[in-house]
């Protein structure tokens, strides 16, 4: 299996191929009190956004297309999942994810 270069955007900063423990610590950031920014965003070279907000929203889009699935409540593991199928050019799974009521239905 080959493995797609991702990256991670926070506020003016953009990471390559952060690890788990980079994406899980930003994660955490993200809900603390007092953070500057309101989101993160997970992205690939083909276009694939998943953007994640402080409040557990996470939206999952093609930056060609104007379609965007939305989930509320996403825990962090949640997010570390669809970033490793992100990592290896799944974005059906992704998409699967998004709309799955719960994560065992995968």
């Amino acid at each position: 299996m080959e493995f797609v270069t991702t990256y991670l955007a926070k506020q003016d900063m953009v990471y390559k191929d952060p690890s788990t423990g980079m994406v899980l610590s930003i994660l955490e950031e993200l809900e603390s009190p007092g953070t500057d920014y309101v989101s993160i965003q997970l992205h690939d070279d083909a276009g694939w956004k998943l953007e994640v907000y402080e409040n557990g929203c996470v939206e999952f889009y093609n930056g060609t297309e104007s379609r965007r699935i939305l989930k509320k409540h996403v825990p962090h593991e949640l997010v570390i999942q669809m970033w490793r199928f992100m990592q290896e050019g799944d974005p059906e799974r992704i998409r699967k994810l998004m709309r799955s009521k719960s994560v065992s239905e995968v």
